[in-house]
């Protein structure tokens, strides 16, 4: 083939390619059909609010329940960050307990401890504190399991043991 030939072929496909895409262009898309159930109209919501953010205008992030990617997992959260705790044992966190006594009853072991109000609380195995629970009471000592929020940590609580006799070293 001579250049010529080359030259017209190639200026021919481009215009013919030209043509085509403009008839694409004219051609309108067919409507989408609208959703009939409410989980059909979640993806088509999501596509349209991502059509939007892609032209440049405003782009909201709804949670839809799930927590926000884009807050620290290492703050706490807005109900325990310093709030006014509820009264009695229900605002006592386990490290605020301090053991003054332990009872033997019938039922079972009972723990005497002094809140931060320096008011005296009875506490039985199953008891809620703030930040944990009771698990077991014996004769010297009080078991709690204390509920972390901790998003290294492997388990989201400890295990506490405070004794009854414990003294403080200095």
């Amino acid at each position: 083939m001579t250049n010529a030939r080359l030259a017209l072929l190639a200026a021919s496909a481009w215009l013919i390619s030209g043509l085509l895409s403009a008839q694409a262009v004219k051609q309108a898309p067919p409507p989408t059909p609208t959703p009939t159930t409410p989980s059909e109209a979640l993806p088509q919501t999501l596509l349209e609010e991502d059509e939007l953010a892609n032209a440049g205008r405003a782009y909201t992030y709804d949670p839809a329940g799930r927590r926000d990617p884009f807050r620290s997992l290492l703050v706490r959260s807005e109900n325990r960050a310093g709030g006014a705790r509820p009264p009695g044992i229900a605002g006592i966190a386990v490290d605020d307990v301090i053991i003054q006594g332990i009872w033997k009853t019938k039922a079972g072991y009972l723990a005497q401890i002094r809140g931060t109000d320096n008011k005296s609380y009875l506490l039985k195995p199953g008891d809620l504190l703030y930040d944990g629970e009771v698990t077991r009471i014996g004769p010297n000592e009080v078991s709690f399991r204390q509920n972390l929020n901790d998003p290294q940590s492997v388990k989201p609580f400890r295990d506490v043991t405070k004794q009854l006799n414990a003294t403080i070293k200095q």
